[in-house]
Formats: structure tokens, C-alpha cells, sequence
């Protein structure tokens, strides 16, 4: 058995000493981290706290500026990814690096296809060997289907597929299940707890407090780029562990309050999105939050997309104040007071490359920054986004720092600023807090209820139930492209909602202990 270059064994990763300097900003100072063969340990902590520059320093996406990483007792600083894999390390990444237009068998197998005595690609074998990987995970999806014919969540099946075909010794997972609904993580979880038992080593990033105490052994809690501590997950609370990653106490997850509900902001009428659902009908009233839910292809972000003129629609009617509207594209949306936060806040939220006061001020850049022969009043513009900056605490040296290099809670801040700077009426928010840290999800509730309060719309998608069950004011549920029930929040538990959610019909709950689904 090797060692990990000092002595001890049983050490799977050993990183020592680890200092990353980027332009403007100190990811990490003096960050030490250990990982013992066969545990799960989960590295948490806030956006910008350090967690995935640490792991792409660990994979050698990154180089440190200071300090040594030993993978199973090898100095790793002069290896390249494809050295780390031999190693028997994979990651399931946050952002997919999927490649769209290949089938989900491609993608699974991409780098590593079985080949012909020939050398060509064996196809049957790819095919066969992808189905066997994805069948361990989830057995619905088709290996021959192209990749950007899936949702969101399938994707991210395809990439922890993907990451698993090599058969890793360690599996290092950012935000795995950020995309899942509760039930295909359920699932997850149980394929994790089967490999763990295994041997398999984990490292684990995530938001969400009942993932980390259910798989992990152990915790490091980074805070602004340094190590604040490292504990058995049986010796540090929930609350504990929340105030080390903040560095102060939050005693209120969801900020509900009471707002007054007016006249209907928004109908949607017999609406059938082209891509997948039947006819939706529903209304949202002014300072109303209508949370919309389902499993993974019941159709909610089809519906959002429909409805913002994103994807083109085979029907429906939509009303915005008693008026109907024509909406085909986005534009026609955001003429008319809506916009649109969407799940994939990198590929449609953002413009990478471009800095905070371009991707804050993009949606009104002509209605409220262009003067005379449509120059843009830079001046003025700089001024509102640097209001907005400090307003909604994102966290970058400046307005000009490009958004891709901010932390994942930061980038959908400016994404969440760019439309409040809209004057929206109506505002769809889908997966707002996905990938999310606890102080950062407060934020976005928070700015959620404000909006709410001063009279706008709101529909919230989420595949978290708590969240839904604690912000919103009404719940629809949506099953196979369908609006299956609606839910009073104050009436229902998160039991009735999961059930509903997984295509159950008639609740019976805890009167008969019966949950029939026919």
C-alpha cells in the first residue's frame, strides 16, 4: 500500500499548504486537506469560500502558486488530468462539460471508446457498455439520445454516468444532485452508499445540510480561502456547522412573511409548450409567490420557457393585468414586465466574458442607458450597477471583474440584478438557489419577498420541497407535462407534496397510512 509521501497510510488525498492567487482576488491561503481511503468527506462553505479552486487544484485544472498534493501517496504536481485518472480519480463537476450534440452514450464514454481490431470505434460496445454504467444510476434514459435533447436534470445524470464509467477509486462530487429532484436523489444517494461500502473514497461539495450529515464521515469548513475546521460529522451540529462557514448565526432560513395578494398579475391560458406538456391554465396574483414543482421531465421549465417566449409554444393565451398579450420571443416578454431567471444561469443567464456592469445593465442597456445618438451614459451606468453591487452583496473587486470568475451564489446574484433593474411586473424564477450556500440562499429569498411585497408576480420553480413549502404562498404540482393538483402552502406537508410530486393522486397521509398511486 502506498503512502502518502510522510509516513502514514490509508490517506487518499493529502493536500498541504495550498495558496491560489487569481487577479483582484485570494481564493486560498495555507489550506490543509486530508481525505482517508474509503470515507466520504464533505468540503463546505460559502460561494468564494475557496471549495472548487481547491478541487481544481487538487485535478490539476488549476496550479497552486504554494504548497504539495499527494493523490495515494503520489506527488501530483507534476501530473496532468489524464495522469489523475490512471490514479483512479473522476469528478462530477457542477457545470456538466457535456458535449451537446454527441448521444448520451458518446458523452459517457468520450475518451475512453471500445475500438474495433481495426481501430474504429466498436459502436455496439459503446452502446452497451453506457447502459450498463447509467443502469446502476437510472434506467430512463435512452444511451442513443442526443445529449441536448435531455433536460437539465438527465444531463446531469449523463455527467455522473460519465464520471463513474472509469470505475474511480476517488469520486470527487461539486453540487452532484443541484439539478435532481428528491426522489432521482434518493436514488443517487443510494447508489453512493452502495459504492462507498465499497471502498469508494468521496469528496463531497454541498449547499445542502441533510446531503452532507446523510453520506459523510467527515467535514472541512473553508471560509474566505483559509481552513476554519475539520470534524466527524457526529461532533459538529447543523447550526455549528452553518456558523463556521458564515462566521455569524443565521436563525431564519426563509424570510415568509405575510404579503397582500391583489388582483391577477398573470393568466396563462390552455398553454402547450412545443418541447414537451399539455395544457396549462393557471394564474399568479400581484404579491403572490405560486411555487411550481415536479420530478425530473414533469415539464416546468418547458412551461417557464414557453411563457418567456424562450421556446415556441403550440398554444395558449396569455394575460398579463386583464390584457392579453402576443409573446414570441424573449423580447416581446421583457416588453411586456417579465422576466425570466433561468436553471442554466451560465449558459443563458450570463455573458462569461463580459464584466458585471455589462451583464447587470444588458436587458435595459438602451431603454435606460443610451442618450442622445444612443451613446451609452457609461457614468450613469456604473453608478446604478455599483447601487445594485452593494444592494445585493455580491462579491467581486469590481464592477469590471468578468462574471466568470465569480463564485456560482455571485453569478446568479447578477443575474437576479440584471432583471430587477428591469422594473419587471412579473418575474420567473427557475432553480434561483441551485448550487447555492445557506447565507446566499437567504439573500435570494429575501430579495424574493421584497418583490413580492411591492406588487410584483412571482413563479417559483424549485426541486427543493422545503424552500417551496416555507416562500411560497400557493403550490402547483406538474406530472408528465401536466398541472396534477394545486396545494394551499399553509395546508400541506412536505409528504403530501412529495407524494403528488411522484404522481401520487388521492393523499391519505397518516389517517390510513395508505399512499396509493392508482
Amino acid at each position: 500500500m502506498p503512502t502518502n509521501g510522510n509516513g502514514q497510510e490509508g490517506i487518499a488525498i493529502k493536500a498541504v499548504g495550498i495558496t491560489k492567487s487569481f487577479p483582484g482576488v485570494r481564493a486560498l491561503k495555507n489550506v490543509d486537506f486530508t481525505v482517508r481511503r474509503g470515507e466520504a468527506h464533505a468540503l463546505v462553505g460559502e460561494n468564494g469560500a475557496g471549495k472548487s479552486t481547491l478541487v481544481k487544484i487538487l485535478l490539476r485544472e488549476y496550479i497552486q502558486d504554494e504548497g504539495t498534493i499527494f493523490i495515494d501517496g503520489h506527488n501530483v504536481d507534476e501530473l496532468k488530468i489524464r495522469d489523475l485518472q490512471k490514479l483512479g480519480v473522476s469528478l462530477i463537476h457542477q457545470d456538466l462539460n457535456l458535449i451537446p450534440m454527441f448521444s448520451v452514450a458518446q458523452n459517457i464514454c468520450l475518451g475512453r471508446e471500445p475500438m474495433t481490431r481495426v481501430g474504429t470505434i466498436d459502436w455496439k460496445a459503446l452502446r452497451l457498455r453506457a447502459a450498463e454504467v447509467l443502469r446502476d444510476i437510472t434506467p430512463d434514459i435512452d444511451v442513443q439520445e442526443r445529449v441536448e435533447n435531455l433536460s437539465l436534470p438527465r444531463q446531469q445524470m449523463v455527467a455522473i454516468a460519465r464520471a463513474l464509467e472509469s470505475s474511480p477509486g476517488i469520486l470527487i462530487l461539486d453540487e452532484p444532485t443541484a439539478r435532481l429532484d428528491e426522489k432521482t436523489s434518493r436514488e443517487f444517494f443510494s447508489f453512493l452508499e452502495r459504492r462507498k461500502a465499497k471502498g469508494l473514497t468521496i469528496v463531497y461539495i454541498s449547499h445542502r445540510l441533510e446531503e452532507i450529515y446523510r453520506i459523510c464521515d467527515w467535514v472541512t469548513v473553508l471560509r474566505d480561502g483559509e481552513k476554519v475546521i475539520t470534524a466527524s460529522i457526529n461532533e459538529v451540529s447543523q447550526t455549528e456547522l452553518v456558523s463556521h462557514m458564515l462566521g455569524r448565526e443565521i436563525t431564519h432560513h426563509v424570510p415568509k412573511e405575510k404579503t397582500a395578494i391583489g388582483a391577477v398579475k398573470l393568466s396563462v391560458k390552455d398553454l402547450k409548450p412545443e418541447k414537451k406538456g399539455e395544457l396549462i391554465s393557471f394564474d399568479v396574483k400581484s404579491g403572490e409567490i405560486l411555487g411550481l414543482v415536479g420530478s425530473i421531465g414533469a415539464g416546468k421549465s418547458e412551461v417557464a420557457r414557453a411563457i418567456f417566449g424562450a421556446d415556441p409554444k403550440k398554444t395558449g393565451n396569455i394575460t398579463i393585468s386583464g390584457k392579453k398579450v402576443k409573446i414570441e420571443t424573449p423580447q416581446d416578454a421583457i416588453d411586456h414586465g417579465i422576466a425570466f431567471i433561468p436553471e442554466d444561469r451560465r449558459g443563458e443567464g450570463l455573458v462569461g466574458n463580459h464584466s458585471v456592469r455589462k451583464n447587470v445593465s444588458l436587458a435595459v442597456l438602451k431603454k435606460k442607458f443610451c442618450g442622445r445618438f444612443s451613446w451609452i451614459q457609461q457614468n450613469k451606468e456604473r453608478e446604478v450597477v455599483r447601487t445594485y453591487i452593494k444592494n445585493l452583496g455580491i462579491a467581486t473587486p469590481s464592477a469590471e471583474q468578468e462574471v466568470q470568475f465569480l463564485s456560482g451564489g455571485n453569478q446568479q446574484k447578477v443575474v437576479i440584478g440584471k432583471w430587477l433593474l428591469s422594473d419587471s411586473e412579473i418575474y420567473i424564477f427557475d432553480e434561483p438557489t441551485k448550487g447555492i450556500d445557506v447565507g446566499g440562499k437567504y439573500d435570494i429569498y429575501k430579495l424574493i419577498v421584497n418583490l413580492a411585497r411591492k406588487g410584483a408576480g412571482i413563479i417559483f420553480i424549485s426541486n427543493e420541497l422545503p424552500e417551496v413549502l416555507s416562500l411560497c404562498d400557493r403550490i402547483l404540482v406538474m406530472f408528465d407535462g401536466k398541472i396534477v393538483k394545486e396545494l394551499p402552502r399553509a395546508a400541506v406537508t412536505r409528504e403530501e407534496l412529495l407524494f403528488y410530486v411522484m404522481g401520487g393522486r388521492n393523499y391519505e397521509g397518516r389517517k390510513t397510512n395508505k399512499k396509493r398511486f392508482n
